[in-house]
């Protein structure tokens, strides 16, 4: 396990630890359970339940799992975890499979610390930097997030919500049929239409901060919905810059 990373509370008293865990299928099912148990109570706005029973792989079979710990609850109140998926070109692909952060502990540092306990571990393990990161989402606050790392030349986002750049759809159908195999997946839009479960998992629309980013997911994704968002970061120069951002140590250069 790595050394623990504290965060602030939204009371302003150092309580909450960011941890990483080992891969999801081998955790322990006691460890499981607290880590669902604590992620229900954290977030009263989502079937959170629901979405572990229906969707259990999520935890279990992730590669990287890190989770933030309210210490004064001993009550997991956050969680991230991805896994490694092959696509046909051979590009490396991240697909980010949960990022839960509770009600009351978002807008501070539990968000930026998970993103880089998780890329350190990553990095540790001699992995290279991910060429694709990839999640599949209902909530608009998720591309807001990846978006922010888009600003470096280098980097690009999937889908572009002004539709003027569709460069990146071709990438996109190919990441769509790895990560929800014979599903339909609409490259103009970035939907793949109907494989959210359960159906509500969300009990009201998401809204982000951007509104051009809530009307692209009102207008384009119902609530079974899932958008495909992507970043593409072909290049070093890039990774370096969303590890810089992110606080990491950096690694010598990787190709």
């Amino acid at each position: 396990m790595a050394d623990d990373d504290r965060s602030t509370r939204p009371d302003g008293r150092q309580g909450v630890e960011v941890l990483t865990l080992p891969p999801g299928r081998e955790l322990p099912t006691e460890t499981e359970k607290w880590i669902v148990d604590g992620l229900v109570l954290a977030m009263p706005g989502l079937h959170t339940r629901q979405l572990f029973t229906l969707r259990r792989d999520m935890l279990t079979e992730a590669d990287h799992v890190v989770i933030g710990v309210d210490r004064d609850l001993d009550r997991v109140v956050a969680l991230l975890t991805s896994r490694w998926a092959e696509i046909p070109s051979g590009r490396s692909c991240l697909h980010i499979m949960i990022q839960f952060v509770g009600d009351a502990y978002r807008n501070g540092a539990i968000f930026k610390e998970s993103w880089a306990q998780h890329f350190a571990r990553l990095l540790a393990d001699g992995r290279p930097f991910p060429e694709v990161i990839a999640l599949k989402t209902y909530n608009p606050v998720v591309h807001c997030a990846m978006s922010a790392f888009s600003g470096h030349p280098d980097i690009s986002m999937y889908p572009d919500l002004a539709g003027k750049d569709d460069s990146g759809a071709v990438l996109a159908a190919e990441v769509a049929e790895a990560l929800a195999p014979g599903a339909a997946f609409d490259p103009a839009r970035g939907v793949v239409p109907g494989i959210g479960r359960p159906i509500d998992l969300y009990r009201e629309r998401p809204l982000s901060h951007v509104p051009e980013a809530n009307r692209y997911f009102a207008e384009h994704a119902e609530p079974g919905d899932r958008v495909l968002c992507l970043l593409h970061v072909p290049t070093w120069t890039g990774a370096h810059s969303i590890l810089t951002a992110l606080g990491v140590p950096l690694p010598s250069r990787q190709s």
